[in-house]
């Protein structure tokens, strides 16, 4: 760990002062407001402290999470070019600057650029924005590029960061202990949750909801 000298020390005590004094006016939380009290304080300069001059090796790293996989829409829902999506869902205490990310692998869509998802939010790829846009008129909508389209017997769903690096993947199926019923039966496949590894058959269930929940909590969280 590095030395901290005094030089260093009071420019980051200055520096945390003037973060306290803009971070409290501002409605969503920010990353420096490490407590989630609303504001950058005295706590959050005591652990900044705490790990000055450690390297973020090891560090737990705040990323958004694959929530929802719409792959195969029933026939009552309409088409499949019309109603698939996937869905990402910041799960943390604070808002994530997602510009430039992208899906690949089973669909290509890339976030726009200046896009913030705030705490709780939720931004849904879409074969078809229109569909979605309708009905989700606060959520962020993002169009599959091209051709892309979800196969029905499964595939893999790959988040990357805007840098190209791999931040979240779903290999989804629907069989070898997935749930078959998203599969053309009207639920969509929904995450169980943030204490479940969502690259595994276990942590996802079919939805409650006939669609799914595009752009809100998942159906099943409730119960």
């Amino acid at each position: 760990m590095k030395r901290i000298t005094q030089t260093s020390f009071l420019s980051l005590i200055f520096a945390c002062f003037l973060l306290a004094l803009t971070s409290s006016n501002s409605i969503a939380q920010c990353p420096n407001d490490i407590n989630g009290s609303g504001i950058v304080d005295g706590e959050d300069l005591l652990e900044l402290l705490s790990t000055y001059g450690m390297s973020c090796d090891g560090f737990p790293s705040f990323e958004p999470s694959i929530s929802e996989i719409h792959y195969n829409p029933s026939t009552q829902q309409g088409s499949d070019n019309l109603w698939e999506f996937v869905e990402i869902y910041n799960h943390h205490e604070f808002g994530l600057d997602i510009s430039g990310w992208h899906l690949a692998d089973a669909v290509n869509a890339t976030v726009p650029p200046n896009t913030w998802l705030e705490s709780g939010a939720y931004a849904v790829f879409a074969n078809d924005t229109a569909s979605y846009n309708q009905l989700l008129p606060f959520t962020l909508v993002i169009p599959f590029s091209g051709n892309s389209s979800l196969h029905n017997s499964g595939e893999t769903i790959r988040l990357l960061r805007a840098d190209g690096s791999q931040s979240d993947y779903v290999e989804y199926s629907d069989y070898g202990g997935w749930p078959a019923e998203p599969d053309g039966g009207g639920p969509t496949l929904e995450w169980k949750g943030p204490v479940y590894e969502n690259s595994l058959p276990s942590s996802w269930t079919p939805s409650n909801a006939f669609g799914g929940s595009p752009g809100s909590a998942n159906s099943t969280w409730a119960d």
